[in-house]
Parts: C-alpha cells; structure tokens; sequence
C-alpha cells in the first residue's frame, strides 16, 4: 500500500500587512480539499510591485506570524524570503517538490491574480507542479472563477478549482491607504495585527497611544512578542511583583515592580541588526562587547522603549536597562527585577553552582543573597560556554561578592 500524500497548501504574498481575507482563503481551501498544512510564503522581491511601499521582512513575518498563532494547520515559511533576486512562484515550488517529494502541493491564489496567470512567468510550469485553487474575492463571480478555471486547466492541460468563499473585498493596498488617512481598519486585519502596525506607526498610523493602563501594556505584549517569551515576561511580572512584596512598601512599589517585570523585555521580539540599528538611531549608547554580543542589548534598548513609548519613570528604566548586566550599588527595584528574570516559574535551568530550587527558596528569604547566588550562576554559565562576560556584569559579581563575604 503506498504511503498517502501530505496536502500542503501554499499561499504566497507580500503581506503588506497580512489581513483577514488571507486567513479566510486558506481556511475556504483547507476545508474544502482536506489539506494537512497551509504555509504562508511571504514574497522577498515581488516583480509586480513598488519596493518603497513595502514594509521589511521583519515586520511582515511577525504580521503573519501573529495573524496565524493558534490556528492549527497554518505556519510561516520564509523559503521565498531565504533566495536571493526576483521570486517567482515556478521557482519555489520547485524547490518545495525537490525538498519535499512525498508531499502533494496546492496553490491558493485570488481570482484577481486568476485573470492574468497566463502572463505569469513560466505558467506550464507552475501547473505541473501543483493544482491550482482559485478563490473569488469579490472582482468576480463563482460562475465567472468556474469558467476561468476551466479555460486555463484546459490551455494547460493541468488542474485549477473553484475555491468556495463568501465575497469579502478586502485589500491591503485599501488598508495601507485607509491607515495613511487616520480612517478604522477594525475587523479587516486580526487584533494582534492591527496592535502591531500601531505599536511601529507602520503605513503611516499614528492612532496608537501611550498604552497606561495595563490591560492595554498586556495588549501590546501580546502583540509583539512571540508565545514563549510573552509567558515568561508575565512569570517575571508575577515573580516581581512577589519579590517587592516581600522587600517593598506600598502597594505603588509592588505595581511598580510588575510594570519593570512586564517591559524588561519588551525589545526582545527585534532582530540584532533591528536592535543595533534603533540604538543608533535614539542614541542609544553601547559598549563594544554590547556590539558584540547583540543579545545584551535589549535592555538599555527596552528601557528607551519602555520611557518614550509607554510613559515609564526612569526607576522603573533603570531597573530594566540593567537587567541583562547588572550594575554595583542596585536599588530595591533593580535587583528584584534582575532575580525575577532568573529565578520566575517558567524558568528550567540546570545552573551551578546553585540549583534554581535553591536560588528561588533564598531569594525570598534574603533578596541580596539570591541576587549573588544568580550573579555567580550567570558568571558560571558565562565561563563554561566561553561567551564573554561583560564588564559591568564582572564589576557587579565582584561588587556583590565582596559584600557577601564581608557579611561572613
């Protein structure tokens, strides 16, 4: 008996920005032709459209990222974006059969591209390698989809079909212009989506404010930062505000603490070049192992962002732009957010000379020892991969051990 076929469906765009009918496209095809898997292709070079309207990769894979989380059959591929030059469809799929030879694959486009695909180039190609599913966004009608169908699978002797779709007419060049006047973009692009393009003033949008209210700071996270890192940024909140609890007084010190455990990271989800190029740009200023070893970086970067784009006192910034480093001479709120990053529940370390058990248990006990005993599990781990420490992370171990031994 032989082996059956994944059914993979493809569909490729610039995304710019990814929006629901995209989603509605796939999710037509994947019920109606049982496809296993959907990928999301977004194009690097599209020969058809003008480069300066189009945002960077980054922005557009975390779109589509964010626009597909949660929806079982559907994942990004970023094999357009990994060649080099001009993309053209024959070409990736190709490469798909070659990489992947006991899969069936399925192309999903819109009718609109429907129209024209006989000027697309190399199309014979295009058809013996996929089928070809056709979905109507509203510029025509089933009857009119059907019939072009049937034209083309006859001119090239291969296999287009229908793809059965409520008339949605949504475009991203409508969204990008309804942005660029101020107008509501709201059911046309998913939440996570929208709340992205505001966060960066994307396509010109501007009517994203300083969020002050936490649900709304929990809103943005959860649109910008990936799934695992959004999970560990609310235990550091939970652990911080635990640890101020314990160590603070006042209930405006343990909201403080969750605000510095919520933003400590709220750079991470940018590239290093991304992260070093922003730096530049605000002024920013950086040591060279900081230059180095980009993934410091994020802190004095999400203090920044922290301050200009939600509004934080600068004891909140401190405490998270020298979360990564540490610093001598810590205050109350600084060292309980650099041993919440360490020690919150998600947390699975395998860290010497202290277990994580340990570590937890006494920084709740004595919060100056748990921050030595996380400073000597960070220097250890530093040491033992032979990633370079930087020196004001060496200055705050030698700071802090001082005063450990002095206490003896």
């Amino acid at each position: 008996m032989t082996e059956k076929k994944r059914r993979i469906g493809l569909i490729g765009g610039t995304f710019n920005p990814i929006h629901n009918a995209h989603l509605m496209m796939a999710q037509a095809a994947c019920e109606q032709f049982q496809l296993d898997e959907v990928w999301f292709m977004p194009l690097k070079k599209p020969p058809h459209k003008n480069e300066d309207e189009i945002v960077s990769e980054e922005h557009r894979c975390r779109m589509v990222q964010f626009a597909i989380d949660g929806i079982g059959p559907f994942s990004l591929s970023d094999m357009e974006l990994k060649r080099k030059g001009t993309t053209y469809t024959c070409e990736t799929l190709a490469q798909c059969v070659e990489e992947y030879p006991q899969a069936k694959f399925y192309f999903i486009l819109g009718g609109d591209s429907l129209k024209d695909f006989d000027k697309w180039f190399c199309p014979q190609e295009i058809v013996r390698l996929c089928t070809v599913l056709a979905v109507s966004r509203g510029t025509m009608s089933e009857e009119e989809l059907a019939h072009r169908c049937q034209e083309l699978s006859e001119q090239f002797h291969g296999d287009f079909l229908p793809v059965c779709m409520p008339t949605v007419s949504i475009s991203s060049a409508e969204i990008r212009g309804r942005l660029l006047r101020h107008e509501s973009v709201a059911g046309y692009v998913p939440e996570k989506v929208l709340r992205y393009i505001g966060i960066h003033r994307l396509y010109g949008a501007d009517f994203h404010s300083f969020s002050k209210k936490e649900k709304e700071l929990l809103a943005d996270l959860a649109a910008t930062l990936r799934p695992e890192r959004y999970l560990h940024t609310l235990g550091v909140a939970y652990t911080a505000a635990n640890l101020a609890a314990c160590f603070m007084e006042g209930e405006e010190e343990v909201k403080k603490a969750r605000k510095a455990g919520l933003l400590h990271d709220c750079a991470k989800y940018l590239t290093a070049n991304e992260m070093l190029n922003l730096c530049d740009k605000y002024g920013v200023i950086l040591t060279q192992c900081e230059r180095e070893n980009p993934a410091l970086v994020h802190g004095k970067l999400g203090a920044y962002l922290a301050k200009q784009r939600y509004g934080m006192k600068d004891e909140i910034c401190s405490a998270i732009a020298c979360h990564t480093t540490g610093k001598p001479k810590m205050t109350t709120l600084e060292k309980i957010l650099y041993v919440a990053d360490f020690i919150e529940p998600g947390r699975k370390l395998d860290c010497k000379p202290y277990s994580l058990p340990e570590v937890r248990k006494q920084s709740f006990r004595d919060l100056e020892r748990g921050l030595f005993m996380t400073l000597e599990n960070t220097v250890n781990y530093l040491q033992r991969t032979n990633i370079p420490i930087d020196e004001l992370t060496f200055q705050t171990y030698s700071y802090y051990k001082d005063k450990t031994n002095n206490k003896k």
